[in-house]
């Protein structure tokens, strides 16, 4: 492997040619999402960023990220949800002109952190988009749910007691994923 600069114009960066940011679900949760609740630095490579977006407010692809670290087709990014109640784990994800909509049920992810065990959540989700047809008035065009898979990484609501601003406000990390790229 050659060592390559990858400046795009600012401050130079070098990594190994062939890097790419690949992490496990664990790897996501443990070193990126638990992180960033409670104001820590990331564990990724240098050079790179996991940018904030409004997810639930944009097609999926207005979001996609270019980054000589990510594989073709995936982006990830960190989402602010407010909180109505501790208890409430219910999103609206309702963009302009589709939605995203669950796919399968939640999946628990075990990880060690710091000597702790803690659960992380992963959902799945692809993304619809509302038909124009008037005779499929409230059906979703189901051509787009096969290019666009999201998937959802949440902390346990058992750890919104433990860190407080976790109370009025989560944090969702993305991983969005154009499968025809």
């Amino acid at each position: 492997m050659a060592l390559v600069n990858t400046s795009d114009g600012g401050d130079e960066t070098w990594r190994w040619a062939g890097c790419k940011f690949t992490p496990t679900d664990a790897e996501l949760i443990g070193n990126c999402l638990l992180n960033k609740v409670r104001n820590l630095p990331l564990r990724i490579p240098p050079g790179f960023s996991i940018p904030e977006m409004e997810v639930y407010k944009k097609a999926p692809w207005e979001l996609m990220v270019r980054s000589s670290y990510l594989p073709t087709g995936v982006s990830y990014c960190f989402v602010h949800v407010p909180r109505s109640k501790a208890s409430d784990n219910r999103l609206n994800r309702k963009t302009l002109g589709g939605s995203w909509v669950a796919n399968g049920k939640p999946r628990d992810i075990p990880l060690r952190y710091r000597g702790s065990a803690i659960t992380g959540i992963r959902r799945s989700l692809k993304f619809f988009k509302d038909s124009d047809d008037p005779r499929k008035k409230n059906k979703k065009d189901s051509s787009l749910g096969l290019k666009w898979i999201m998937h959802e990484y949440r902390l346990d609501p058992s750890l919104y007691e433990t860190i407080p601003s976790y109370a009025t406000e989560e944090i969702i990390l993305c991983r969005i994923t154009n499968m025809l790229a």
